[in-house]
């Protein structure tokens, strides 16, 4: 049973090549955007931060606050939130998922305007977001994937039956989460713990 559920979590990862790539492409126009924005509308971005980057600022304040534990479940359940919206926000056509894939970028793109804004290194901003990122990041862009493919079938379904292609996508989201659940939950782990220790080593 366990081998068998196994193999049917890692099948559904099977034929996401292309929603990669565009996920991917995704979340980079955001992020280069994010960054514009910021460089050329500071004072406005600036005025309306916390509209902007109200989760992490929240994040930031728990972090000085509040338990180790508390921030990472925290953090867990917000991370939660969002793959949830971006992956199953495909049945919306995949609008849903292309934005969540572009804000998300966005928010990364504001984060290192900002940084850079700040006086600090671009070797800073790195160390702030890749030891949680090279697991969150990838997260985001395959959940985005996964959202993306349940859009492009109910668009383009070709021949099929929209309603067998919505529960077979909807079958395969649910599966892959035995893969992005314990990953974000490592990330948001790391978040915590490591990151801010990486963070220093570059202040």
């Amino acid at each position: 049973m366990g081998v068998n559920l196994l193999d049917s979590i890692l099948d559904s990862f099977k034929g996401k090549g292309k929603p990669v790539l565009a996920a991917v492409v995704l979340f980079l126009v955001g992020l280069l955007l994010g960054y514009y924005i910021f460089m050329s509308n500071t004072d406005f971005v600036l005025s309306n931060l916390e509209k902007f980057l109200g989760n992490i600022i929240k994040i930031s304040e728990a972090m000085e606050n509040r338990s180790k534990l508390h921030v990472t479940g925290f953090i867990f359940q917000n991370n939660i939130k969002a793959l949830l919206i971006i992956m199953f926000g495909g049945i919306a056509f995949g609008l849903i998922s292309a934005f969540g894939i572009f804000f998300n970028g966005f928010i990364v793109g504001i984060v290192m305007a900002f940084t850079i804004y700040q006086g600090k290194s671009m070797m800073f901003f790195i160390a702030g977001i890749l030891p949680h990122g090279i697991l969150e990041l990838p997260v985001v862009i395959a959940a985005g994937a996964f959202g993306l493919k349940t859009g492009f079938d109910l668009i383009f379904p070709r021949g099929k039956n929209r309603i067998e292609l919505l529960r077979e996508n909807l079958n395969n989201n649910v599966l892959s989460l035995g893969v992005f659940v314990p990953l974000l939950f490592i990330a948001a782990a790391i978040e915590v713990l490591i990151t801010p220790i990486i963070i220093k080593l570059f202040s």
